[in-house]
């Protein structure tokens, strides 16, 4: 249980450049006055069936004096009404190590058709029958239907509307690479409020009267065409991490993307899977296949 940690802290906050407290302080220009793309209507037009974008991620959370460091990378599929897919492969980094846990944990993870899968990659799952090297579940639990495609980013930028509330609630808007640069601040309230997928992911506890106060800073950019190209955000915890901070890159907006389910043969239910057989010294293995997208 020991490497679900990291993913943990955006699965009870869900999940995630520097931390809140330490992003650059925005210039003294708070805007300057010119036409931007609409990032809310260029993100709808983005909704069809196979087509896709590619998610880079890198994550920082920060824990007493150790730390997690996670790097992310997949791909997400839409449909007319947004994502209904999600390939994505995540490794974390513990330093210093935790007592009897690998340095390093990869998983790879699947969502499609309704079903979530996990597969251990280092180390390995040596607790599933043999020849079985993934685990299927229902996409019964928030933290299995958002996780898999948002990982430790707060916000999610595929919900026009969360979007939208950023763009509207934005204290600067700058040109800049090629497009836009918006920055802010939301409280999780607001960001409660607004998104659909923080609610459903918050699966431990609403926001209490301290995290109604706890602040996440944003940075957003788009391109000329209005479509996010990265976004920046710091967050300051006061419970179970000290802070986190996530570096989150889009591309490939349009490429025609496929998600398909893991062999069947080497599919194990959830409710078939003995956890209690799990040992506690890891086997290293092979990395995994990249998840794939086509032009």
């Amino acid at each position: 249980m020991k490497r679900f940690i990291a993913g943990l802290a955006c699965a009870t906050a869900t999940a995630l450049v520097p931390p809140a407290h330490t992003l650059p302080a925005p210039a003294q220009a708070s805007t300057v006055s010119f036409r931007a793309a609409d990032p809310a209507n260029a993100l709808r037009q983005q909704f069809r069936a196979g087509r896709g974008v590619r998610v880079t991620e890198t994550v920082r959370l920060g824990m007493g004096k150790g730390t997690d460091s996670v790097r992310r990378e997949g791909v997400l599929r839409f449909s007319p009404s947004g994502i209904v897919a999600a390939d994505f492969v995540r490794r974390v980094t513990s330093s210093p190590p935790r007592k009897n846990d690998s340095p390093i944990y990869v998983q790879h993870m699947i969502s499609v058709g309704g079903k979530y899968y996990h597969r251990d990659v280092t180390p390995a799952d040596d607790y599933l029958p043999e020849g079985k090297r993934w685990v299927r579940a229902g996409i019964d639990r928030p933290s299995q239907k958002w996780g898999t495609a948002f990982g430790d980013q707060f916000i999610n930028v595929f919900e026009p509307a969360t979007l939208e509330f950023l763009l509207r609630t934005s204290t600067h808007r700058l040109p800049g690479q090629g497009g836009t640069q918006y920055r802010g601040t939301i409280t999780e309230a607001e960001l409660y409020k607004v998104s659909r997928s923080f609610r459903e992911r918050t699966v431990f506890f609403a926001p209490d009267s301290k995290r109604q106060r706890a602040k996440i800073t944003w940075r957003l950019w788009t391109d000329d065409s209005g479509l996010v190209t990265r976004l920046v955000t710091g967050h300051m915890y006061g419970y179970m991490f000290d802070d986190s901070s996530s570096d989150t890159r889009y591309s490939g907006w349009g490429s025609t993307v496929t998600v398909a389910p893991p062999p069947a043969d080497q599919v194990v239910d959830e409710d078939d899977v003995d956890y209690s057989t799990r040992s506690e010294t890891p086997r290293n293995v092979a990395r995994p296949d990249q998840p794939g997208i086509r032009r």
